[in-house]
């Protein structure tokens, strides 16, 4: 998780790296590294898995970044279907919220990030970039909280593209 974490400082740091009229270049580029911050730590809590730790960075790059995106999109719409069951107070229901924040945060950072990247008619500010630079903040808070969790862990799964594992 160090490599997510320096990332996530790196975003900062970027976003305040000029301390008056900030730089195009850096805000966007403190866009991108926020959601790379967040992809890597994704990657790296499944990979930690692999019970062979000299495959784990050949691992690391089977993930797909759209695939990614296609699981947090399935989890967040089962996560709001849920939801409206109204279900009551507790473990499960804290777990679902967290892993939400994670799945939607992780969608609108990469949709931002691709933005930053690609679209030369938007202009950054700092406020937006530190704006989504601490919902990526969160996303790491949240996925700190449940990251033991089986909900968890059998989210890492459907991250590579498939269907999350059974509950059973």
């Amino acid at each position: 998780m160090a490599f997510a974490d320096d990332l996530l400082e790196q975003a900062r740091h970027l976003a305040n790296r000029e301390r008056k009229n900030p730089r195009e270049a850096s805000l966007r580029r403190a866009v991108s590294t926020a959601y790379y911050a967040l992809f890597h730590l994704l990657v790296s809590e499944a990979t930690l898995n692999w019970k062979r730790a000299d495959q784990r960075d050949a691992l690391a790059r089977v993930f797909e970044h759209g695939k990614m995106k296609s699981a947090c999109q399935k989890k967040v719409n089962d996560l709001n279907a849920y939801f409206k069951t109204k279900p009551a107070a507790g473990r499960e229901l804290t777990n679902a919220e967290h892993l939400h924040t994670v799945s939607e945060t992780f969608i609108e950072a990469q949709q931002k990030r691709h933005a930053a990247d690609y679209d030369n008619s938007r202009v950054w500010t700092r406020t937006a970039v530190m704006a989504q630079i601490e919902s990526v903040a969160n996303a790491f808070q949240s996925w700190r909280a449940i990251r033991n969790e089986q909900a968890a862990q059998a989210y890492l799964v459907s991250l590579f593209g498939g269907k999350e594992p059974s509950k059973d």
